[in-house]
């Protein structure tokens, strides 16, 4: 089993949870974060500093195992539907899952 967490805009999580539908992903786990990107543009000079705009953005991050087999089309699947072609679009990271214990009956 492989573990894939994407870390989309929330605004393409319709389209992301749609595309994942399609190919047959009928479970994931999702939740809201923010995170912080020193990344971004320079907003202006001040008392010769440079001003750069870190405020937190909104992300959601998606959950999602699938057996190893299926990870390249669920990433392929995820980076075209969650792509707008700017910067701040998010991240894929993937991880081998070991175990699997389920709770109750």
């Amino acid at each position: 089993m492989i573990g894939i967490k994407a870390v989309i805009r929330i605004t393409k999580f319709d389209e992301v949870k749609d595309a994942l539908k399609e190919i047959g992903i009928e479970y994931f786990t999702y939740y809201d974060v923010r995170g912080v990107s020193f990344q971004a543009e320079q907003k202006g000079i001040y008392r010769g500093n440079s001003i750069i705009d870190s405020t937190s953005a909104q992300k959601r991050v998606l959950d999602i195992m699938v057996p190893e087999i299926e990870a390249p089309d669920v990433i392929a699947c995820i980076s075209k539907s969650a792509s707008t072609g700017t910067a701040g679009d998010g991240k894929i990271y993937t991880y081998p899952i070991t175990s699997v214990v389920r709770i109750g009956s």
